[in-house]
Parts: structure tokens; sequence; C-alpha cells
């Protein structure tokens, strides 16, 4: 059961993020690129708080994990760097580009999954890896874009 629970998590965490990357055109073509980042950031706070609030894991002790605190440090300033970026390229192509190019993050994260974790992969992963590459570049494509060197 728990097997299923990851990929229903995972599931929603696509979703989400697919209509949030679709509200950061609409958001950054009214507030500008650097203010839809401090509100979402501002925003992301309250909702964080609350629900660390709420659901909070009861036996975290923060004297005990202050050493800990250097992963969702790194964490932030990465999503920041991340989102921040997003918004500046949706400020100057279409938010379906953007966010298809983004979504090749999945590159990164399976690179440092190789490298530092020492995660292996099948045959049919590496396939899977260049069809996916494949599907995004296609997609992300546009014909009228100026070719570098030209």
């Amino acid at each position: 059961m728990q097997y299923y629970l990851g990929f229903i998590f995972a599931t929603v965490s696509m979703v989400t993020l697919g209509v949030a990357n679709f509200y950061y055109k609409k958001s950054t073509q009214v507030l500008g690129p650097i203010n839809t980042t401090f509100y979402y950031y501002l925003f992301s706070f309250v909702i964080a708080l609350t629900v660390w609030l709420a659901f909070r894991e009861k036996e975290f002790n923060l004297k005990a994990s202050y050493q800990g605190l250097i992963w969702p440090l790194i964490i932030a300033v990465f999503l920041f760097a991340s989102v921040l970026s997003f918004n500046y390229s949706v400020k100057y192509i279409n938010v379906s580009v953007g966010s298809t190019i983004r979504s090749m993050s999945f590159l990164v994260t399976i690179g440092l999954a190789f490298l530092i974790y020492k995660e292996t992969f099948a045959v049919k992963d590496y396939i899977a890896i260049v069809l996916a590459v494949a599907a995004v570049t296609l997609f992300a494509y546009d014909g009228n874009a100026p070719i570098i060197g030209k």
C-alpha cells in the first residue's frame, strides 16, 4: 500500500505543479516576476506554517535536528532560483514552452541520483529517459526561434 501512496502523492504533485505553472504566466503579467516570486513565498509560508502546526512530526526536536536543517535550506535556495527563473521565462516565452523546459529537471535529478546515491538503471530506464527528453524537446521547440550562430 505504501508503494502506491508514493505514486498517488507524486501524481498529486505533478497535477498541482502543472496548475501552478499555468498560473505563473498570469501572475507574472499582472505583478511582474520579482513580485510574483515574493508573494508566492509569502503565501507559501503562511500555508506551510498552518500545515506544519497541524501535522508536524511529533518526534521532531529542533535542538536534536539542528544540523538536519541544512537540507531544507539547500532545497529552499534551489527552489527559489527555480521559481524566480521560471517567472522570468514566462515573461518572454509561452508558459507551455517554459513549463516543458522546466519539466526537464528530471534529468538533473536522475544524474544526481546516479552520481551521489549510486542508483542503478536498467536498459528500459535509459530508453525511457531518451524518449522523455525527445518528447520534451520536440514540444518545446519553436520553429520560429532564432538559431544560435546564424
